[in-house]
């Protein structure tokens, strides 16, 4: 299995969706290019993703943008500690992770962005792509958008 392909951001193929925790308190905006429809929706095999239910797309981190509930805001990180799993303390739902791709020496710098938290989506209208994230890395293919 490859790794994901990310699509290049074009602004004239690009749709902001509004995303929050269970209870609220965490809430942010993550402007898609593809829009969603058209992304591809990670479903990884890892431990931590199976454990979290991630369904996950890959914006660039400028397009996530966190308008409430910073402090509120917690973090589980495991192994080499690479990877930032960010969680709501208050509900525990798992929001997105930073896989801080420029301390690995790669862009761009995306964040791992959980579209179960995505406001007014319905699940059974996408389809999956699943990830070997288990045995994968680097588990995103970015060197084309550098």
């Amino acid at each position: 299995m490859s790794a994901l392909k990310l699509a290049p951001f074009d602004p004239s193929n690009a749709k902001t969706y509004q995303a929050l925790c269970h209870c609220g308190t965490v809430q942010y905006s993550v402007t898609l290019s593809p829009p969603l429809e058209q992304q591809n929706i990670v479903e990884c095999n890892c431990s931590i993703c199976s454990r979290n239910g991630y369904l996950l797309v890959y914006p660039e981190r400028e397009h996530v943008k966190l308008s409430s509930g910073q402090e509120a805001l917690k973090t589980y990180t495991f192994g080499p500690k690479m990877n930032l799993h960010h969680f709501c303390g208050r509900c525990g739902s798992a929001v997105f992770f930073d896989p801080q791709m420029p301390k690995r020496g790669r862009s761009p710098d995306i964040m791992g962005t959980n579209i179960r938290m995505f406001k007014d989506i319905k699940l059974k209208d996408f389809q999956t792509q699943q990830m070997d994230g288990w045995n994968l890395l680097p588990f995103v293919e970015s060197d084309h958008l550098k």
